[in-house]
């Protein structure tokens, strides 16, 4: 699932430390945002309720999921809620 945490680590080998060709590393850098949202999903995932369903359309778009509440209890019970979220560029700078 967490396909953007094994890229990095698999870039950050093929790279090392620094990388010798800066436009190369241009087009592999990795955003602050998706740095954070990559321990922030494991999270999300270990600690949602069985009754919540997260669904990356794109697994390497961390930034963009759906999740889906289908209520076992109360007045809402049987239904199901849908809900799209995206992560803006400016998460946790702002």
């Amino acid at each position: 699932m967490l396909t953007l945490a094994s890229k990095l680590k698999r870039d950050d080998g093929v790279r090392g430390p620094r990388a010798s060709n800066p436009a190369s590393d241009s087009t592999r850098r990795v955003s602050v945002r998706d740095k954070l949202l990559v321990k922030e999903v494991a999270e999300l995932e270990a600690n949602l309720p069985c009754t919540c369903k997260v669904n990356f359309p794109d697994p390497n778009k961390l930034h963009y999921f759906q999740l889906t509440v289908t209520p076992d209890e109360g007045y809402y019970q049987g239904g199901k809620f849908q809900f799209e979220t995206e992560v803006p560029d400016a998460y946790n700078m702002v």
